[in-house]
């Protein structure tokens, strides 16, 4: 009974964090994946530079721009084709890439990405604001492999991977 309790607060917190919907996967991304009554075929896996991780049996698979669906039915169709009959893998992220937040705030970096994070709370993470911070906010972001700068304010709903300016005030 205890390892039960062990397994879900273990599981649980990175189950959440999959939920973000059609989320595609990046390098610096973590990726757990399970196979039912395979111990030797899960395994917890940081997506390197080039968007992929060593798999045993299918040797390397590319992640980068899939979600973690369009990845299970890969790994789950490789593994029928000669290695197992009726594979269960469940691919989930457990744990995110960082965001980024710069410039007039009080403690700039990299920080762990949260489900439903604002551009508020991810300030509050960073210290808070300086005197000298305007109200001018940029937010960098890669969409369909482009970098897009958006003029964000507080509401605006960070992502992992974002990079977050705070200009300084000329005031």
């Amino acid at each position: 009974m205890t390892k039960l309790y062990l397994y879900i607060l273990v599981l649980v917190p990175s189950i959440v964090l999959a939920s973000i919907d059609g989320y595609k996967l990046a390098a610096g991304d973590t990726v757990s994946i399970h196979v039912y009554g395979q111990d030797d075929l899960s395994v917890t896996s940081k997506i390197d530079k080039s968007g992929s991780i060593k798999y045993p049996f299918i040797g390397k698979v590319p992640l980068a721009g899939k979600t973690t669906d369009q990845v299970n039915q890969f790994i789950t169709q490789a593994l029928m084709d000669g290695y197992l009959v009726n594979p269960e893998v469940h691919v989930y992220v457990s744990s995110y890439r960082p965001f980024y937040i710069h410039g007039q705030v009080k403690k700039p970096g990299a920080f762990a990405y949260q489900p439903e994070l604002t551009l508020s709370k991810a300030i509050a993470l960073a210290g808070g604001l300086t005197e000298r911070a305007s109200s001018t906010w940029i937010l960098k972001r890669t969409i369909n492999n482009q970098n897009k700068s958006i003029k964000a304010d507080e509401q605006t709903e960070i992502l992992p991977g974002d990079i977050i300016t705070i200009e300084q005030s000329f005031f």
